[in-house]
């Protein structure tokens, strides 16, 4: 490796909020697009940099361009000739990484829809015919799930290795599954199929930015089906459950943490740039054998802040540049409120509910000081005490 490929790995490390530390951004950007334009070794590293790839998942190319979410779509654009950009573009699509955001691999669709995908139409046509649909657990096997009378019960690896074995082999399946939405909507030429748009889909369809995506794509099927440890198979809503009871995915550790950011970008597909904290997380528990798919979309430099936990019963969209909560302060946002009727038992009301989306509009805040429950049910048809912060019924 030559010196000048050196300091260009050196130079596309940094995070984008680090850059200004370490270089001026315009000359960081004139020795990236020069070194991506004359030689093969810089581009190979750039190519790595573009599948979010170690050391770079961070790194400020992935920051906003000037006309787009994504800066290291647009010195692509502008820094490789027409064959190199196209090949690029598939291999980001096509990619089984589990780093790679969906937002990522989506806009990258779009733009190989616009150059053509040429020689990778093969390609394409291979994942598509080749995938296998992750299945969903059934009724039968539901009613056959332990239970302590509340919750349902289910086998936990005794080992640290043993938990992110679990979660690696998800985002991995999970991945497939994300490349073969893409890859059919590339071989459709971009048309991806109409779906109704009330207010939490048009949220997300005004949030994203791209073509090549559906609202359902981030509708969680919480009941989908993974397999365990020694064969028995553990739904969405079980493994989430997993990393936010198991004390190691709390913690800052240089194994743990990458995997488990992968698993968010992967099997719920929050957007590149957003950040779930620390003893944060998102998780969805069965009520009987109800576990309706629920939304859950994290755009662009949104953040789930320390201590900050989502029930996603109902759903929530939280649009990019959004903050919620941190700081290690107890927050629970829930979606959905559980109700009773006159004459009924208090313990009725467990498997009665009334679901909700809770919404975070782009650049709203969830203040640290709000510490406690946020019932976002209570707010539907009202106004919240935070500014960009509301409820949205959930479709008849």
């Amino acid at each position: 490796m030559t010196r000048s490929i050196e300091d260009l790995s050196t130079l596309l490390r940094p995070a984008k909020d680090m850059l200004p530390e370490v270089a001026d951004r315009d000359v960081a950007l004139a020795e990236v697009t020069g070194q991506v334009k004359n030689d093969d070794d810089a581009r190979a590293l750039f190519a790595k940099a573009c599948r979010f790839e170690a050391p770079y998942t961070a790194s400020w190319i992935h920051g906003p361009g000037d006309e787009s979410p994504y800066l290291s779509l647009e010195l692509a654009a502008s820094s490789l000739d027409d064959d190199r950009y196209r090949a690029l573009l598939a291999d980001v699509v096509l990619s089984t990484s589990t780093s790679i955001p969906f937002d990522y691999r989506a806009l990258a669709a779009e733009r190989l829809v616009q150059v053509g995908a040429g020689e990778f139409t093969g390609a394409f046509q291979e994942v598509v015919d080749s995938y296998e649909p992750l299945p969903k657990r059934g009724l039968q096997a539901k009613i056959a799930v332990p239970t302590d009378g509340i919750d349902h019960l289910f086998d936990i690896p005794e080992t640290v290795t043993g938990r992110l074995n679990l979660l690696i082999a998800a985002s991995r399946a999970k991945t497939l599954e994300s490349r073969h939405l893409l890859a059919v909507r590339v071989l459709a030429n971009g048309v991806v199929p109409s779906e109704e748009v009330g207010e939490a889909e048009r949220l997300i369809l005004e949030d994203v930015g791209t073509t090549m995506v559906a609202p359902s794509d981030y509708l969680v099927p919480w009941d989908q089906e993974f397999p365990g440890e020694h064969g028995s198979g553990l739904t969405l809503a079980e493994l989430v459950r997993i990393t936010l009871m198991c004390g190691e995915f709390s913690l800052p550790d240089t194994t743990v943490r990458p995997i488990l950011v992968d698993f968010y970008r992967s099997v719920l597909r929050t957007c590149g740039r957003s950040i779930i904290g620390l003893s944060a997380g998102v998780f969805h528990v069965e009520h009987g054998t109800l576990a309706t798919p629920s939304y859950y979309y994290q755009g662009r430099d949104a953040i789930l802040g320390k201590g900050c936990v989502i029930d996603c019963v109902g759903g929530a969209v939280l649009q990019s540049g959004s903050f919620l909560g941190g700081g290690y302060m107890p927050i629970l946002i829930h979606t959905h409120k559980h109700i009773r009727k006159g004459g009924q038992a208090a313990a009725s009301e467990r498997k009665q509910i009334l679901p909700c989306v809770f919404a975070a509009e782009a650049g709203a805040r969830y203040p640290m000081h709000a510490i406690g429950l946020f019932e976002t049910v209570d707010y539907l048809g009202k106004e919240t005490p935070y500014e960009g912060i509301r409820a949205i019924p959930h479709a008849k």
